[in-house]
């Protein structure tokens, strides 16, 4: 018998309502949804963050597979949920029988994802730096094509640039007091 089939997974029943995991409490397991919804969210700055609605197959709370480091996030059921947990103990089996190669895969994966995360939740003017990087953006492209094309892009494309960065801030300017 393979040595992976013979793992049993836990499986654990939430009602709807129920806190699975809070930011900042410490891991040692994932969730992979068997049945039911949830609401992922962070609390920064004060402010509430809705990040991910996840469903059927989805997981969450990969992040303690991998590292010893509290939870980056809170989990809610949005309606009576069945999940399989995931521990840290299954996962170290489980790479220990890996390619050295798809080890460093997912490690070098992980850091990137960290990094990323940690990134965008410290940015300290999230719609100064959104747009000057949609206007860098749009430089460059309109840099990279010939004189002749260059007019009709900027003719195109600006006005709409400009409406979705004033629809943008006034989102912003209604929901964040």
């Amino acid at each position: 018998m393979n040595k992976d089939s013979s793992i049993i997974l836990e499986r654990r029943f939430v009602p709807e309502g129920t806190m699975i995991m809070k930011q900042g409490d410490s891991g040692n397991c994932a969730y992979l949804i068997q049945s039911g919804s949830v609401l992922v969210y962070t609390e920064h700055k004060g402010k509430h963050v809705e990040l991910a609605t996840l469903e059927l197959g989805e997981i969450f709370g990969e992040m303690a597979l991998i590292f010893d480091e509290p939870r980056t996030a809170s989990v809610k059921a949005l309606e009576d949920t069945n999940l399989i947990i995931l521990t840290r103990e299954t996962m170290k089996q489980k790479m220990a029988r890996t390619d050295p190669t798809i080890k460093a895969i997912i490690t070098m994966l992980t850091n990137r994802i960290v990094s990323a995360n940690n990134t965008l939740m410290n940015k300290g003017s999230d719609m100064q730096d959104m747009t000057e990087t949609a206007r860098i953006i749009f430089q460059n492209v309109l840099n990279s094509l010939p004189k002749g094309e260059q007019r009709t892009f900027e003719n195109a494309v600006l006005p709409k640039l400009d409406e979705f960065l004033d629809s943008v801030r006034a989102f912003k300017d209604r929901f964040n007091k």
